[in-house]
C-alpha cells in the first residue's frame, strides 16, 4: 500500500449494527403484534429506525396480503409516513428510498385488492418515486408495472393487459423473477378468458400447474385451479370441471387461504347455477360472501350478495334475498359501483321497500356491477 494511502471507514447502521437476524425477526413480530394505536413510542422508534427491521415487517405484511389486506394497507401506510418524515436518516445509501418504495407498493397492492382503485394508483405513483432513486430500480419498477397491469385487469381493460404482457414477461424472464413471470402468465390467461378466447385461456392455465414455483404459492395455485375448472365447464368438459373443484375444495392447504377459498366457492357456485342446482349454489355463495367480508373486500361482498339474492329469488326465498340486497346497497352507494341516477337501482330500492323484489331490476344491477 502506498504511504499516502488511507483506509476509509465504511458507514455502518449505527446502534443497530449488532442486531442478529433473530433479533430483527423478533422485533418485527413484536411490532406487528400490536395495533397501530396501541404501540408504544419506544417500540416504534426501535423498529422504524432500523432498515433491517422495516424490511422484515414488510416481508411479513406481504405474506398477509391475501388474508388481511385491510391491515396491510393500514400498516404499510404508517411505515411510509414514518419514512417520509425521516428522509435520508434511515439505513445506508438508498435504503430509505427503497423502503419507501416497498411500503408504498404494499399499500397500493392492498388497496387494489380492497377495490380502492384511486388510492391504489396514488400508492403506485409513490412506489415508483421511491424506487427511481435507488441504484438499480429495474426489478422493483417491474413489480409496480405488474400491479398496474393487475389493476387494468380489475377494471376490465383486458386488451391493455394483453398489450403489456410481452414486455413485462421479457423483463421477468431476464431477471429470473419466476414467481412474477407465472403471475403475469396467469393474468394473460384471465384476460383471454374474459375476451371469450376460452381455448387460448385454458391452454395457458393447463401449462402452469407443472411448475414447482406455482406449487409454492397456494393463493396463485388456487386461483389457477378455480379458473381452470370454470374454463373446463365452458368448454363442455363438465365432468373434469366438477372433479377439479371437488378435489380443490377438499384440499385443506387451499381452503385455509381465505381468498382462495372464496374464489373456489364462487367458481363452484357458478357451475352449479348453470346446472340449475340452485340450493347448493346459494350455500356456496353465502360462504364466499363471508370469506370476502372477513377480507374486507367490500366491493366483492356487494356483488356476490346481489348474485346470491338473485339465486335466492329463483328458489322462492324472497325474504332472504331482500336481506342480502339491503346489506349490499350501502356499499354500492358509498363505492359508487353504479352510475349516478341508474334507474334499475332506484327500482330495486323501491321494490325491496315494498317487499316485492323486482327480479328485472336486480338482474340489471348485477350486470352493471359485473361490468364495473
Amino acid at each position: 500500500m502506498h504511504s499516502s494511502a488511507r483506509i476509509l471507514a465504511f458507514p455502518t447502521r449505527g446502534t443497530f449494527v449488532g442486531r442478529t437476524s433473530e433479533d430483527v425477526q423478533r422485533l418485527a413480530t413484536e411490532y406487528l403484534n400490536f395495533d397501530c394505536a396501541e404501540r408504544s413510542e419506544s417500540l416504534e422508534d426501535s423498529c422504524l429506525r432500523d432498515a433491517d427491521v422495516i424490511l422484515a415487517i414488510c416481508a411479513e405484511l406481504a405474506s398477509r396480503m391475501n388474508s388481511r389486506p385491510g391491515d396491510v394497507a393500514k400498516e404499510a401506510e404508517a411505515i411510509y409516513n414514518r419514512l417520509d418524515q425521516n428522509k435520508g436518516r434511515i439505513g445506508l445509501f438508498d435504503d430509505c428510498d427503497y423502503l419507501r418504495g416497498e411500503s408504498a407498493l404494499l399499500a397500493g397492492a392492498a388497496c387494489r385488492l380492497l377495490g380502492r382503485r384511486d388510492d391504489a394508483e396514488l400508492w403506485f405513483d409513490r412506489a415508483e418515486a421511491g424506487y427511481r432513486h435507488t441504484i438499480n430500480p429495474v426489478a422493483s419498477l417491474a413489480r409496480v408495472s405488474f400491479e398496474r397491469m393487475a389493476q387494468h385487469y380489475d377494471m376490465h381493460r383486458y386488451e391493455r393487459v394483453l398489450a403489456v404482457v410481452p414486455s413485462l414477461m421479457k423483463t421477468f424472464e431476464l431477471l429470473a423473477m419466476r414467481r412474477y413471470e407465472l403471475k403475469t402468465r396467469f393474468l394473460e390467461a384471465m384476460a383471454l378468458k374474459n375476451l371469450d378466447r376460452t381455448a387460448d385461456a385454458l391452454g395457458r392455465l393447463e401449462a402452469l400447474p407443472d411448475t414447482s414455483y406455482l406449487a409454492e404459492d397456494m393463493t396463485l395455485y388456487g386461483m389457477v385451479v378455480a379458473n381452470r375448472a370454470e374454463l373446463l365447464s365452458a368448454s363442455g368438459r363438465s365432468a373434469e370441471a366438477i372433479e377439479t373443484l371437488r378435489v380443490a375444495l377438499a384440499n385443506g392447504s387451499l381452503t385455509s387461504q381465505p381468498l382462495v377459498a372464496a374464489h373456489l366457492k364462487v367458481a363452484a357456485a357458478e357451475y352449479l347455477r348453470r346446472q340449475n342446482n340452485l340450493g347448493l349454489a346459494a350455500e356456496l355463495l353465502r360462504g364466499a360472501v363471508g370469506d370476502y367480508l372477513a377480507l374486507e373486500m367490500t366491493t366483492y361482498v356487494a356483488y356476490y350478495r346481489v348474485l346470491l339474492a338473485e339465486t335466492l329469488i329463483a328458489l322462492s326465498r324472497n325474504r332472504e334475498a331482500e336481506w342480502e340486497i339491503l346489506a349490499a346497497l350501502p356499499t354500492i352507494d358509498s363505492e359508487k359501483m353504479v352510475p349516478e341516477g341508474f334507474a334499475a337501482l332506484s327500482l330495486l330500492r323501491e321494490s325491496v321497500r315494498r317487499r316485492t323484489a323486482d327480479v328485472g331490476a336486480l338482474r340489471a344491477v348485477r350486470e352493471q356491477l359485473q361490468a364495473k
